[in-house]
């Protein structure tokens, strides 16, 4: 049995702690925090949560927390989004019917002026999943959000509800239906991916994972519709998208 390295147990208390002192962290905090990569602090928290310290929750993107802790994942780990209840609160009162029509990627570029954040394809999948945290059973038109005015301006009034953010650790082990494919990227391609899974915090083959299940949901919606149903029109460069052919 091969034991741990010093360094790699140091690292793991100090990882620990810093993740405890937040509640929830995202894998991009720890990397920063500690200055090592993007993999090796993805592997430190993957440690933890095998051995039952931390858990996990998916949401688009990995949000490692404290389990138990008593928190609001999102706004722990990525504390401007805290805001986003305050846009939503601004446009219901800026509204003039009874109902308020939202779209993620708005929202989103709203919260990068405020928090001073550079607008990306990674705060729009964060913004977009704590709005279907916060909206859970509000009706859909495609991307948007069809929220009652007095709903939402009941939601910005509250505190965020907190509560354990995940009851299930997610092991290191693999499920047997799992099989595994072998393709070829272009390096264009395979870099913008890469920087992409790094900001999201998660493996490259997760991202080609999620990308290739998209593709299979939307396989009947003509290209023009599935651009659409991301929330991305062609001409908002404020979100690029990856391009490149596959």
């Amino acid at each position: 049995m091969t034991m741990p390295h010093r360094r790699d147990v140091d690292l793991a208390l100090k990882v620990l702690d810093y993740v405890k002192s937040r509640g929830c962290v995202l894998t991009t905090d720890i990397a920063n925090t500690f200055g090592i990569s993007a993999d090796s602090a993805y592997h430190a928290l993957q440690a933890l949560a095998a051995r039952g310290e931390l858990c996990v929750v998916r949401a688009g993107f990995n949000i490692w927390c404290i389990p138990g802790a008593e928190v609001d994942p999102f706004a722990a780990a990525v504390p401007c989004l805290a805001e986003v209840r305050s846009i939503l609160g601004e446009m219901a009162t800026a509204a003039r019917g009874g109902v308020v029509s939202i779209a993620p990627v708005q929202v989103a570029r709203e919260l990068a002026r405020r928090c001073r954040m550079p607008p990306s394809f990674s705060l729009l999948i964060m913004v977009n999943s704590y709005l279907s945290h916060l909206l859970a059973a509000a009706e859909r038109a495609k991307t948007r959000y069809i929220v009652p005015r007095d709903r939402l301006l009941d939601l910005a009034s509250k505190p965020p509800e907190v509560r354990p953010p995940c009851a299930q650790l997610r092991t290191a082990s693999r499920s047997n239906d799992v099989a595994t494919v072998t393709f070829k990227l272009p390096r264009g391609v395979l870099a913008e991916l890469d920087r992409l899974a790094e900001r999201l915090g998660i493996h490259r083959s997760d991202v080609i994972r999620r990308a290739i299940e998209a593709y299979l949901r939307n396989a009947v919606v003509a290209p023009q519709a599935a651009t659409q149903e991301m929330g991305l029109e062609e001409a908002d460069e404020d979100f690029p998208v990856i391009k490149g052919r596959v």
